[in-house]
């Protein structure tokens, strides 16, 4: 992709959207349409943009982006492939200054409704009456579809020059475009900016402008992480999260954007910050003080509240056939570098159980594992997640859940490093049980870890197929790739597959079904 800009005289500012760029403009991915490439690179004053989904991903789509100054008549132009451009959605301005070195920055939200499902659109973003940049998405299918999705967290903003960065957030942005997902999801920790304080307005502006050529084409849909925390901006130190992204309502009085969820088909995905119930103290510091600006418990009950009404609600939901957790810090965890949180197993494991949740994806760890199917809990432990089932192939998503750690998103540090216990050779997690306390006890829970540090890097790749007929078996096929580093220049690794199985359960259309983890 950097190839194709740079040999088109684009800047990764103006190039967004399409397969490639011809003599007459951008060929729009999925269809014969040429349309001209927008503003020059030293005009654009559209940058970072990036999409997401409304609460109804096959009708509702919001382009955001970041201006350098105040522009007037900030909107977006929508229009299809076979009709063209026609009509003008006014974006929403937000702003915010940051804390440590005064710089504002100003974003722009358009949300454009009223869209039809599974259609491919074509969008400018437009201010001063100019239009700046271009673009192209497709919309959610509706209804029991096949469709896919990717998931990776932890992806640092791609130039080493900052903090906790490497070049492969680029070959991130890469991979997921590989894939070509209806949705991507990002487990938390997207920038790093809180680890280069004096430089948060910056270190965002890289994330976005790295994964750009990806995220202006497709919804990326994130979920807080500790590195999100931002001490001095804003209440839990989100105002810079919450003034970049335009996500679903939750509907509370303080924490819009905090946690929320959307459905694409069958799939209902519930998008958590868990910094509100992890003891682990890893957030971002005063720049003052140095001291950690602590998060737990800040929501005072809210977000517990509203996930136990969404997850009741869609166990007896007939409309959805999965359910799919996105959170940061994990729950189960062998990493010898973080590990499992007690706090996430107290207050939201147990609701995952009742309900019937399928899927746990995490981040936090910048390595990839996955569990065996697991309900409940094992006695006489850290509430250590029961094993159902030990298939590895072929899960049984009718018997309980599986946890997915996916860190493998770009930072300069990797972990794939696990722990074990040194008497039997089996694995074993580290527990956080207090803001200082750690614990340790076998873990075997644990299925398949990845070890191999030449290829540290991956994503998540999910394919459903939703069956035949009301009361089928539907289908999820799960596979985890894995890359090598990238140089900055030349092709970008070529992703490997390293694991792979098929979740199965029983659709919630069928006679006689009864509400998700009843068993």
């Amino acid at each position: 992709m950097t190839e194709i800009m740079e040999r088109a005289g684009l800047s990764r500012r103006s190039f967004i959207g399409g397969v490639g760029v011809t003599a007459g403009g951008l060929l729009v991915a999925g269809s014969p349409l040429l349309w001209q490439q927008a503003a020059k690179a030293d005009t654009v004053t559209a940058e970072q943009v990036h999409l997401t989904f409304g609460q109804d991903p096959a009708r509702e789509v919001a382009v955001s982006w970041v201006t350098p100054t105040s522009v007037s008549n900030p909107s977006v132009i929508v229009g299809t492939v076979a009709g063209g451009f026609g009509h003008t959605v006014e974006a929403e301005t937000r702003t915010y200054t940051d804390s440590n070195n005064g710089i504002q920055t100003i974003a722009q939200h358009a949300r454009i409704e009223r869209l039809q499902p599974d259609t491919a659109y074509v969008y400018r973003i437009v201010s001063d009456g100019q239009t700046q940049v271009s673009g192209a998405f497709r919309t959610a299918p509706e209804g029991r579809v096949p469709f896919r999705f990717t998931s990776v967290g932890d992806i640092a903003c791609g130039d080493t020059a900052f903090n906790k960065a490497s070049l492969n957030a680029e070959a991130t942005a890469a991979s997921v475009e590989l894939f070509d997902p209806v949705v991507h999801l990002v487990n938390g920790d997207l920038s790093y900016a809180n680890s280069n304080q004096l430089y948060q307005p910056q270190v965002w502006a890289e994330y976005f402008d790295n994964t750009q050529f990806s995220a202006a084409n497709r919804p990326w849909m994130p979920t807080l992480g500790n590195h999100e925390n931002e001490p001095g901006n804003g209440p839990q130190g989100y105002l810079s999260y919450q003034t970049r992204f335009s996500l679903p309502r939750n509907h509370s009085s303080d924490f819009e954007g905090n946690w929320y969820k959307f459905q694409i088909g069958s799939v209902l995905f519930v998008m958590l910050d868990n910094n509100d119930v992890c003891y682990q103290v890893d957030t971002g510091t005063y720049l003052s003080t140095g001291d950690n600006q602590i998060l737990t418990g800040y929501s005072g009950g809210a977000q517990e509240r509203w996930l136990e009404k969404t997850l009741r609600e869609a166990s007896t939901d007939t409309s959805v056939d999965w359910i799919v957790v996105v959170m940061h810090q994990p729950a189960m965890s062998t990493s010898d570098a973080e590990g499992s949180d007690l706090g996430i197993r107290q207050n939201w494991m147990p609701l995952f159980y009742r309900y019937g949740v399928d899927f746990v994806l995490a981040g936090h760890d910048h390595d990839y594992e996955r569990s065996y199917v697991v309900k409940g809990t094992d006695p006489n432990t850290i509430l250590r997640p029961h094993v159902v089932s030990t298939e590895l192939n072929h899960v049984d998503s009718d018997l309980g859940l599986v946890h997915l750690v996916i860190g493998t998103g770009g930072t300069h540090g990797h972990d794939d490093v696990y722990m074990t216990d040194t008497a039997d050779d089996e694995p074993e997690e580290g527990v956080n049980v207090s803001e200082t306390e750690i614990e340790t006890e076998d873990a075997p829970w644990s299925a398949v870890t990845d070890p191999n540090t030449t290829y540290p890097w991956g994503i998540g790749v999910f394919d459903v197929d939703p069956g035949g007929y009301p009361g089928d078996k539907t289908t999820m096929t799960f596979r985890y790739f894995h890359t090598s580093a990238w140089s900055g220049s030349g092709p970008y690794p070529t992703p490997v597959e390293f694991d792979s199985f098929t979740a199965t359960r029983t659709r919630s259309d069928g006679f006689g079904f009864r509400r998700r983890g009843a068993k």
